[in-house]
């Protein structure tokens, strides 16, 4: 057994060269498959490789079949090239589908070698893909489908943007560019390539609404297309979402991907447990989705329904919803239930950067103090800036443990507040100033104060200032003024701040009179 194509397999080749055209394709088929069924003693997989190169050469590829009234036999050996691949002929039966190849079994029921085929044969076409457009688009999904069974997903999907989809040379239905352009968004997303994913998915958009049944129908207005066409519109419109919702989770955009994954929960063509799993990503989506107002009512439509009492990850929804605060050990079991993604370690903000290098700067020069006997020209650099690294997670639940916090005290000092987080002071005031600025918390920072400054919680961004205390080692700011003035103003949330700053201001300057009286008295002393 060689690795050379058989001489007579060769021979009957150069013989039909000369055969008329009508009868050309069918006699070219007749090798082909007398060629597959050999077995492997005579035909290796290299030997079968090279045939089949040299068919493709021969009944295709040649001038006399490729051009002018020839390449109609072209076409069609080509078609059938792919069919005899793909098909029941170059596979093994399904009872031997998972027992070793023999000697007497074709070298072309290995999965492997039939890959080897498929990949010369679109190697061999793509110099002339413009004349065998329709062959070329066939054998990439055969090919595909190969690499998927081998789950090479990267490969797959980018067999399939080899797919012309918009060529003027041949039409493809929007149905038919749906399907691939869906499939290829799939393929990327197992391959873990969300930003390749997104672009298809944008691709497959342009047609979605062209794609009968792809997309709800208006009130009174019936779409086109049969009832087949529009029932496998639909199911690539499902799908559609689908790699929506898993686009935004993979991005981190954790609120569409909880609304996107909830509305296919609900879905009667779905089967009841991937209608399950997209409730329980929905539910996941939206604990670790930023905190926040529109976070608050993701929760609120989750918490009201009755399938969520099922899940594993209802005891710590309940807790989010309610607003409590999340422990670490509550952190830790909800950790065990995400996927790598949403664990990704996020990369410290420029402010945390900075926060990070003056406290490291504040160390050196409080340790250089204490240390009396080192000399300025001896001392050691300056300790590198130690960043805390936040996950997916982590930063959910110090988010939502802030909002938390702001329905429990009226004001809290940010070294009460990093005991509570879990943080350091700096760290906190940079969390809470982000969730500021993002208008996610209302909320005032005073830097100057007690326990590394001060965060006062405003009305709207915490319970009702009435019922709020204070923590972190700031005493009640709020002074015993007139219950009367109070109980007129109550109404009005910039009152009763500026009632509370004016008493706060009549106190310190009470201090401030007390201790001169008394430094005063020592001195007549």
């Amino acid at each position: 057994m060689t690795d050379a194509a058989p001489a007579d397999f060769l021979a009957a080749l150069s013989a039909l060269a000369s055969s008329p055209t009508s009868t050309r394709a069918a006699a070219y088929q007749e090798q082909l498959h007398s060629l597959l069924r050999r077995p492997r003693r005579d035909v290796s997989p290299a030997a079968l490789r090279a045939a089949l190169a040299a068919f493709l050469d021969a009944a295709v590829f040649s001038d006399a079949n490729s051009t002018g009234g020839g390449l109609v036999v072209g076409r069609q050996v080509l078609e059938a090239f792919d069919t005899a691949l793909a098909g029941p002929l170059s596979a093994p039966p399904a009872e031997r589908k998972d027992e070793e190849l023999g000697a007497e079994d074709p070298a072309v029921w290995d999965e492997e070698t039939r890959t080897t085929l498929f990949e010369d044969a679109i190697e061999k076409v793509q110099p002339r893909v413009l004349s065998f457009e329709e062959q070329a688009s066939s054998l990439r999904l055969h090919l595909a489908d190969l690499y998927e069974s081998a789950e090479d997903w990267a490969a797959a999907a980018g067999v399939l943007q080899g797919i012309p989809l918009d060529s003027g040379h041949r039409a493809v239905s929007d149905t038919n560019k749906l399907d691939v352009l869906v499939r290829i968004v799939r393929l990327l997303l197992e391959a873990d390539d969300a930003v390749g994913a997104d672009v298809s998915l944008k691709r497959a958009s342009l047609v979605l609404h062209a794609v009968p049944g792809a997309t709800p129908a208006l009130p009174g207005i019936e779409q086109e297309g049969t009832p087949e066409e529009r029932r496998e519109g639909k199911k690539l419109g499902l799908m559609f979402k689908l790699c929506q919702a898993r686009i935004y989770d993979a991005q981190r955009r954790f609120m569409e991907a909880s609304t996107r994954y909830h509305e296919l929960s609900f879905v009667p063509e779905i089967d009841e447990d991937e209608r399950t799993q997209a409730l329980s990503a929905a539910v996941t989506a939206a604990i670790l989705s930023p905190a926040g107002p529109q976070r608050s009512r993701i929760l609120a439509t989750l918490i009201r329904d009755e399938r969520t009492s099922s899940l594993d990850q209802h005891t710590i929804l309940t807790k989010v919803f309610l607003g409590q605060i999340i422990r670490a050990s509550e952190i830790a079991s909800f950790e065990a239930m995400l996927a790598p993604h949403q664990k990704a370690e996020l990369p410290p903000t420029a402010n945390e950067k900075a926060m990070a290098a003056a406290d490291a700067a504040a160390a050196a020069a409080a340790a250089s103090n204490s240390d009396g006997d080192v000399e300025m020209g001896d001392s050691a650099p300056p300790p590198a800036p130690v960043l805390r690294t936040q996950t997916v997670l982590s930063r959910a639940m110090i988010e939502h443990n802030v909002l938390a916090a702001s329905t429990l005290y009226a004001n809290i000092t940010f070294s009460g507040l990093a005991l509570l987080l879990d943080l350091t002071a700096p760290a906190a005031e940079s969390t809470v100033r982000r969730m500021v600025v993002q208008g996610r918390l209302k909320a005032e920072i005073d830097q100057v104060g007690p326990g590394g400054g001060v965060v006062t919680f405003l009305a709207g961004g915490r319970g009702g200032a009435a019922e709020a205390g204070t923590a972190g080692g700031l005493g009640n700011v709020a002074g015993d003024g007139d219950e009367g003035e109070a109980q007129e103003d109550e109404d009005d949330p910039d009152a009763v701040w500026t009632r509370r700053w004016d008493q706060q201001i009549a106190r310190t300057a009470s201090s401030l009179e007390a201790t001169s009286s008394y430094i005063k008295s020592l001195a007549a002393a």
